[in-house]
């Protein structure tokens, strides 16, 4: 069994769109929502996600 993986919390939508693409979801860890991913693979592709999204945003691809 994989250990999940968490992360902060960020209220922008297209973060949240690509969490649920990586098949992550919000769970609460001591009363504040964190992001929770099954993997460290799907971490890591959620980074890349965000990464290359931010390149589009800024004209780099």
């Amino acid at each position: 069994m994989t250990k999940r993986i968490t992360a902060s919390f960020s209220d922008r939508a297209d973060d949240q769109k690509r969490l649920r693409k990586v098949g992550g979801s919000i769970m609460f860890s001591k009363g504040k929502p964190v992001f929770s991913f099954p993997s460290m693979d799907a971490y890591r592709e959620w980074q890349q996600l965000g990464a290359e999204a931010y390149k589009r945003k800024v004209g780099l691809l």
